[in-house]
């Protein structure tokens, strides 16, 4: 299977490159003339990447005269005939929205504010009784001109922005913008330098697992998996801050550059790979007296549930369809992780990724114990590191060829991708993010048809996904 996951339009050379998720990895592909002009028909493009990448701002949303079913609709030339428009295709920023709302039931409004400490968003709800029956999702509240600001980076300034896309996802980022501007350099990377920058990525994945893990379980009541899963997830950042000075790792990647504390000797590396040992076999000693706790599966299990259908002709990616039994992950690519004796083990439990809240929930224990397992053995060879990153360091490097470059890393929620267009000078001229969460907004909006509308916060907890990731 494969599926377009990013289109990025460079209005300078008013070129049009598509990006297709692959089992072998991400591929570029530039586009024709004719290929762009029925890009909105081509039904290879997912409609949310079609917004995201391409959608325009055309006020607020009136659908309220529209066909109810057809309204429901997955259909894609339903879903055409309601965002695309002569002046293109509508984006994903909230300017107000009407839905058509049959007697009876009743539209239910979510945010922007939020009664958590979470970014704000729009959550529309169509209602009947307890019972969803759609949602709309919109955006924006935070744009940031992110992409704007991107513009004159350079790879020695690129990285603060890199790191800001979504605070969560740091070193996947710093990771992604790192391979595309030492592919646009020529900068021969040694495996030693990309298995340290798997280990921070590692790290990352488990810390935020940690937390979700928790909060999952917060969420269906049962509080002794939260408040462990709320003090352990300290140890991995802990361990992120140890390695590279930063709770979760600011500063730490560049193109061409990882910084890691020079005073790091191999007791002190072994002792790190011992608390992330412990803090995994503590959290998944307490996911498993969770798991086998009756009321919890009840709770979870057929809830919020996606089908592999959805999942091939909407092109969801990462962890929302891993959860369905079907996995592109990027790490089965990259020989880095070889370097620990043995690489990371990507294998899940197919018995539980049935599409459902559950298996959201597994899934992270499942990572948790995988990359856990490969932590504890890959933190001691970075012993490894400053001897060849040294020498590294002195290599000399080339100025940047002019040209359109990308970059992928299999971040925690899923696989990140960015791209950018680089001038004479080696500066950024334009630049495209496409963060997991673009896809999986429109996950969760499946998802939660037919649930009761108390268990939309649970659902939603389940994919955590990136409002910030969206709202560049």
């Amino acid at each position: 299977m494969k599926n377009v996951t990013g289109i990025f339009h460079t209005s300078e050379t008013k070129q049009t490159h598509r990006f297709w998720l692959t089992r072998e990895g991400v591929e570029k592909e530039t586009l024709s003339k004719n290929a762009e002009k029925s890009l909105y028909e081509d039904h290879s493009n997912p409609i949310w990447i079609l917004r995201h990448s391409l959608g325009t701002n055309q006020g607020a949303e009136d659908y309220s005269s529209m066909d109810y079913e057809k309204y429901l609709s997955q259909d894609r030339k339903h879903l055409l005939e309601k965002f695309l428009t002569k002046s293109g295709i509508k984006d994903l920023v909230y300017r107000g929205i009407n839905v058509p709302v049959p007697t009876s039931f009743y539209s239910h409004a979510v945010g922007p504010i939020h009664a958590g400490v979470i970014e704000p968003g729009h959550f529309r709800f169509i209602v009947e009784g307890e019972e969803i029956q759609n949602l709309d999702i919109r955006l924006g509240f935070q744009k940031r001109g992110l992409l704007e600001k991107m513009k004159g980076q350079n790879k020695d300034s690129i990285s603060p922005y890199a790191e800001a896309i979504s605070g969560d996802s740091t070193v996947a980022y710093a990771i992604a913008f790192s391979k595309a501007f030492e592919e646009a350099h020529g900068i021969q990377v040694p495996e030693e330098v990309n298995f340290a920058r798997t280990v921070l990525l590692e790290i990352e994945r488990i810390a935020i697992h940690i937390g979700d893990m928790g909060a999952i379980a917060g969420d269906v009541g049962y509080y002794p998996l939260q408040g462990v899963c709320a003090m352990q997830r300290g140890v991995p950042l802990g361990v992120m801050e140890a390695l590279t000075g930063s709770r979760f790792g600011r500063g730490a990647l560049s193109p061409g550059k990882v910084r890691l504390k020079k005073e790091l000797t191999e007791s002190s590396l072994n002792a790190l790979a011992k608390r992330i040992q412990d803090v995994t076999s503590d959290v998944a000693g307490h996911f498993e007296r969770a798991a086998n706790k009756s009321t919890n599966r009840e709770r979870l299990q057929i809830c919020g549930t996606l089908t592999h259908k959805q999942l091939k002709d909407l092109g969801f990616v990462g962890m929302v369809e891993k959860c369905t039994g079907f996995s592109r992950d990027l790490r089965h690519h990259d020989s880095s992780y070889s370097l620990a004796g043995e690489s990371i083990n990507l294998d899940l439990d197919a018995g539980q990724m049935k599409g459902d809240a559950w298996a959201r929930f597994y899934l992270r224990y499942e990572e948790l114990k995988n990359s856990g397992r490969w932590l504890t053995k890959a933190i001691p060879v970075l012993k490894n590191f400053h001897k060849v990153y040294e020498s590294f360091e002195k290599a000399k490097v080339s100025k940047a060829k002019p040209g359109v470059y990308f970059g992928t890393a299999e971040g925690w929620r899923g696989p990140v991708l960015i791209s950018f267009s680089l001038n004479s000078s080696g500066d950024i001229s334009e630049a495209y993010v496409r963060d997991p969460s673009v896809l999986n907004w429109h996950a969760l909006e499946l998802a939660v048809r037919g649930e009761n509308i108390g268990d939309f916060p649970l659902n939603n907890k389940s994919f955590n996904l990136s409002y910030v990731g969206v709202d560049l």
